[in-house]
């Protein structure tokens, strides 16, 4: 017996049967309405068509397009279908097994993020904002920012392309995660790994207090700081301005990963721990009041030029700024037409604040000293020059008279 006269045999006993329900049920016959799950039997399977009866009452099929990619059915299996059509021309109802698994995947997702119970995901995609997920046609996303500390692509420089690389090894991987953003008008899900852990990571975090000193590795490092891992669940950020006492702008040429680091704790904040490097070591600012003062002349090397000024290298651990009105008397637009990095001159102090770790610096000041020595120095060597010759002038009239006076003599005496 063919595939066709099956069907149409089934067809035939069912039409049966729905003509004596039909006088006994009236117009409440069916029990599900067109956009409603159903539970269907699997009659029979082919490539591009599944038959099935649907519940109890109807014949209906699933064609090609509607059958969901690697369906592990067979014949006899209970499936759930959505309901397309209620009767297409031949009378069968028109199913989607796509539609139902989207219907269902909507429900699962909603009572999930009302709960907060987490669900495994497989990634399918990257881009290079996070990883995208795909089920029953819905696209879920996890942004970079929402991955866990072991997913987390710490890439130095904010490389986007390195980024979208990195995230690309985690395509096939399957992801335990929390839904945090759920709207089904919108087509918006959104998932979080790293909340999965976050009671766990909380509990731990709330052992720490500010002023512990800790002990960790480095596990990442950007432009912006290093992440250090405490545990195997704790990670803190060591911001770059907690690194040293002096200006740091290179992290890279002074630690690698892997490195073991000595830290304190200085705020426990939303589940995060800030860390501080610094905080170990003297503050050299203390010995600053005393080793400097307003007025002082010192030599520094200008180890950043920004359009505010320059910052000065005073030692290894004190760094000054030389704003851009004490450059120079002139207006000053560009301060790198002024001084060049790297090299050493005289500044003035104009200003210490060892508590803000700030101090003030002029270069316009040395230089109008130094001019306002030279013109001393010019004044004082006319003033010498123009004695000089008065001096010389005089010699040179005495001189001069010296000879009229003995011939004068010469002659009184002739007489």
């Amino acid at each position: 017996m063919t595939e066709e006269v099956k069907i149409r045999n089934m067809k035939k006993t069912m039409d049966d049967s729905m003509e004596s329900l039909i006088e006994e049920a009236g117009d409440q016959l069916l029990p599900y309405r067109e956009g409603e799950i159903v539970e269907a039997r699997i009659l029979s399977m082919s490539r591009n068509k599944i038959w099935a009866d649907v519940a109890g009452l109807s014949l209906g099929y699933v064609p090609e397009k509607e059958i969901t990619l690697n369906s592990d059915v067979k014949v006899g299996d209970t499936i759930f279908a959505y309901v397309i059509l209620l009767e297409d021309e031949d009378g069968n109802v028109v199913l989607s097994l796509k539609r139902a698994d989207r219907e269902r995947y909507w429900k699962d997702m909603e009572e999930r993020y009302k709960t907060g119970e987490p669900v495994e995901i497989t990634i399918n995609e990257a881009n290079k904002g996070g990883l995208i997920s795909e089920i029953g046609g819905i696209p879920g996303f996890l942004p970079v920012s929402q991955l866990s500390p072991e997913h987390y692509p710490r890439v130095s420089g904010g490389d986007r392309e390195e980024i979208l690389t990195r995230l690309n090894k985690l395509i096939g991987e399957k992801i335990a995660v929390k839904v945090i953003n759920c709207d089904k008008a919108a087509n918006k899900l959104i998932f979080s790994e790293k909340a999965v852990d976050a009671e766990k990571l909380a509990s731990k975090i709330e052992k720490y207090k500010v002023g512990d000193a800790l002990e960790g590795k480095i596990s990442g490092i950007v432009d912006f700081g290093l992440f250090v891992k405490i545990d195997p669940l704790v990670e803190g950020l060591v911001h770059i301005s907690e690194v040293s006492w002096s200006r740091v702008t290179d992290l890279n040429k002074l630690f690698k990963v892997g490195d073991s680091v000595k830290v304190m704790v200085i705020a426990v904040e939303d589940g995060r721990l800030s860390l501080s490097l610094k905080k170990l070591a003297a503050d050299p600012w203390t010995d600053a009041a005393k080793k400097y003062k307003v007025s002082d002349i010192v030599a520094g090397s200008v180890t950043k030029i920004t359009p505010f000024g320059a910052f000065v290298s005073l030692d290894e651990k004190i760094d000054g700024l030389v704003h851009v009105s004490e450059l120079s008397d002139q207006h000053v637009v560009d301060p790198g037409q002024i001084v060049d990095l790297g090299r050493e001159y005289q500044f003035k102090i104009i200003s210490i604040e060892p508590d803000t770790h700030r101090l003030g610096l002029s270069l316009k000041a040395v230089t109008t000293q130094k001019k306002t020595q030279n013109d001393t120095d010019e004044e004082k060597s006319s003033t010498t020059q123009t004695e000089t010759q008065i001096d010389t002038d005089k010699k040179l009239d005495i001189k001069k008279e010296k000879p009229k006076k003995a011939k004068l003599k010469k002659k009184v005496e002739g007489e």
